[in-house]
């Protein structure tokens, strides 16, 4: 027979972000130390390196497993511009293991043509391509590794998923991006190699497949994906297959459709095999809904198709066959369930925001309150000090005016003392009331203690202070603040000014005692009266 030409696997990465330098091989590694996959891949100038610990511990570890003879064989091959279809049969035959699953994948659903079976390792690999071939044999090679099942199960959905994906988006890219996502965990094995059981506790804690990559950066420096990379190139693989394998885990939202599809693999096979798939599904296509190049490609038919191939390729890669599920019921079941969590959410969210409003009212009160003179509603002392600070610090800055009035009422010792405490305070209450009233937005109104009051007064000089203090003056001589005995009470006050053009100033207590000394002055002058540094 004819030899006929079929390409190797000379596989063109699609702008990897991420991709690796091989590290140098093992004592009792699969290669030579002259062998042309290490000598072509340490010659890339633009492989990254793995982390500098990991590196270390991978060469020196001992149990990184090997592969049979004739699936390192395939793989030199597979690097080659050109190999005919007879030199990939005579590499898989002396495997009879190996030639039967390449000879079933190429008789599946997937490749059957016209109804026809193909009997020879030749036929079945002129039929499947390089690519496919490829990926039969390193499933067939990693077959003894320790890798846990739902790995597996991830593996060949997400296989699955990338080349039905492939076939809608980028079909040139198919057979690459089967393989790619067939292979894109197995870091994994290099992982268990180096911490086996405390890397395999770990993974029952980190169900979904971001948990698992993030915790390995943490322990790592990296995750599985570059690690599964560098452990391909030290088999031989294609270095784009590597590259591949090191960008399989990336962020979906990209604008490379090849590169999207395989990264949208792993993310199906996630959703299937998470506890509540259809919730999962749901979801993941409701991220696809806002994706560019993916709004025109519902999901339900891509699972419909998945459906249909997954159980057959699954025995055919020889894997624990994932649990059948079917995955367009899934998703329309999923959406059902995504609108009840949604409404569930939306409620809960409106009764948070309920609390959470209730909490700020409650907060804004309790503030207030640790602002507010409680019997008079005024500012209280200490809100009167911080306030005149900021307002100092804020005047002196802009060189602008400020100016203070200190009220004390007069006699309220003898009207309590007359009258009983329960006058004096509504006496308190109502001056506070017309106090209020009579100060301008922007003023500061408090009860400094006991009948003492203070009105700050931004932007007012001695003068402007005196106006207020004389209407106050006038107030009380026309308002009473309370009733004796049917009789309107009458009080009057005192009045000290400070302002920051009489005298130098720095601090509130400062401008506080200063007014407080011409208050006193005003009651020795007879009270009902107002005082300043600068006479008026």
């Amino acid at each position: 027979m004819a030899t006929r030409s079929v390409r190797a696997a000379r596989l063109t990465p699609f702008a990897a972000r991420r991709i690796i330098r091989p590290i140098p091989p093992r004592s009792n590694g699969v290669h030579d130390t002259d062998s042309p996959v290490l000598a072509e891949a340490s010659a890339a100038p633009d492989l990254q390196a793995l982390p500098a610990g990991l590196s270390r511990r991978l060469q020196e570890c001992q149990t990184l497993p090997s592969l049979p003879a004739a699936v390192s064989q395939v793989l030199r091959l597979s690097r080659e511009e050109e190999v005919g279809t007879d030199q990939f049969a005579r590499a898989i035959e002396p495997d009879p293991a190996l030639t039967l699953r390449v000879v079933a994948l190429a008789n599946s659903a997937y490749y059957r043509r016209a109804g026809q079976d193909v009997v020879t390792c030749h036929d079945a690999v002129s039929r499947l391509g390089s690519e496919a071939t490829l990926a039969a044999v390193m499933s067939f090679g990693l077959q003894a590794a320790r890798i846990p099942e739902p790995l597996w199960h991830r593996a060949v959905i997400a296989s699955v998923a990338a080349r039905e994906l492939a076939q809608r988006l980028c079909p040139e890219s198919a057979g690459l991006l089967f393989t790619s996502a067939l292979l894109q965990d197995i870091g994994v094995i290099g992982l268990l190699a180096l911490d086996d059981e405390a890397y395999r506790r770990q993974l029952p804690h980190h169900g979904e497949h971001l948990r698992l990559m993030l915790a390995e950066h943490d322990a790592y420096g990296c995750d599985h994906a570059l690690i599964g990379a560098w452990l391909a190139l030290s088999w031989g693989v294609p270095p784009g297959l590597a590259r591949c394998i090191a960008d399989s885990h990336g962020p979906l939202e990209d604008g490379d459709m090849a590169r999207l599809c395989l990264r949208l693999s792993g993310r199906i096979a996630d959703a299937r095999l998470a506890p509540d798939p259809g919730v999962a599904l749901a979801r993941l296509a409701q991220q696809l809904e806002h994706l560019e190049g993916l709004q025109a490609m519902p999901l339900a038919p891509l699972l419909q198709a998945l459906h249909a191939r997954l159980p057959a390729m699954s025995q055919l890669l020889a894997l624990t066959q994932p649990l059948a599920l079917d995955d367009e019921d899934l998703l329309h079941q999923g959406k059902q369930r995504l609108v009840e969590l949604t409404l569930s959410l939306s409620t809960r969210l409106q009764q948070r925001h309920r609390e959470l409003d209730d909490l700020r009212r409650e907060n804004a009160a309790l503030e207030q309150r640790s602002h507010t003179d409680p019997m008079t509603g005024l500012a209280n002392r200490a809100w009167l000090e911080h306030c005149l600070d900021q307002r100092l610090d804020e005047t002196t800055a802009q060189a602008g005016a400020l100016a203070l009035l200190f009220i004390d009422l007069d006699h309220f010792k003898q009207l309590n003392d007359r009258h009983g405490h329960g006058l004096g305070d509504r006496v308190l209450i109502n001056f506070a009331s017309a106090l209020r009233e009579l100060v301008r937005e922007g003023d500061l109104a408090g009860r400094y203690g006991g009948e003492e009051f203070v009105v700050i007064l931004p932007g007012e000089t001695s003068d402007g202070a005196r106006v207020v203090a004389s209407r106050l003056l006038a107030l009380l001589v026309a308002q009473p603040m309370a009733e004796v005995a049917g009789e309107p009470l009458f009080v009057s006050a005192s009045i000290g000014i400070a302002s920051l053009e009489d005298a130098p100033i720095g601090s509130a207590q400062e401008m506080i005692a200063t007014a407080d000394r011409q208050m006193y002055r005003a009651k020795r002058d007879g009270r009902a009266r107002v005082s300043t540094v600068r006479p008026g």
